[in-house]
């Protein structure tokens, strides 16, 4: 756990201060990204549940039900989010600063940034859990349910409502979403915190 979150911070970090990523402003970036304390939480919730199933009541389980408990409710209606203790999270996650984030899939992978207003596996009626691949960029106001993947590498465009799976390095945009490129690196939108992107700017060449 300490380890994703140390890689978390720095791509915290990097993201808000290209210019420099020192020490000193992976330790401010605490202070200054509710996104990142969010991820703190869900980490901390994970490591319980993978304690508890492992070890049953201990007096470790029970301080941090304890601390999970008191935390929660006031990190959810400050920061907007909702994110389940039973995802699997690789580091160096983003996940916004903007919040109104709803979580629910089976898997993030390591790499992938998530911006503000996104739901992802929660819908009334529909059990499935999307897999969300590494190095995945999700842009604003996106939805994203059911049995599917998102692969490696894919790019969901803002406003895409996405039921069917993404394959690696493609780009889904549009409601209901379809693949507009593939082949696409992502890298660049990785890089920085811009959300509004022009699809036509990703027309393949």
């Amino acid at each position: 756990m300490w380890s994703a979150l140390i890689a978390d911070a720095r791509l915290y970090s990097r993201l808000r201060w290209p210019s420099g990523n020192s020490a000193l402003r992976r330790v401010l970036i605490w202070f200054r990204s509710s996104g990142l304390l969010v991820l703190a939480l869900q980490r901390v919730s994970y490591g319980y549940l993978q304690q508890r199933a492992q070890r049953g009541w201990t007096i470790g389980t029970i301080l941090l039900r304890v601390l999970i408990g008191l935390t929660r409710r006031p990190m959810m209606i400050l920061t907007k989010c909702d994110v389940d203790d039973s995802i699997q999270i690789g580091p160096g996650v983003y996940l916004s600063d903007r919040g109104f984030l709803i979580l629910g899939p089976l898997r993030i992978g390591s790499g992938t940034l998530i911006h503000e207003r996104v739901t992802i596996g929660v819908r009334a009626g529909d059990p499935g859990k999307p897999v969300i691949g590494e190095k995945v960029w999700i842009g604003p106001d996106c939805v994203i349910y059911g049995n599917l993947s998102v692969g490696d590498g894919a790019t969901v465009l803002p406003g895409a409502v996405v039921s069917m799976s993404v394959p690696a390095r493609a780009v889904a945009a549009g409601n209901p979403a379809t693949i507009v490129r593939r082949e696409f690196d992502n890298t660049g939108l990785r890089s920085s915190l811009a959300r509004d992107i022009d699809p036509q700017s990703l027309a393949p060449r």
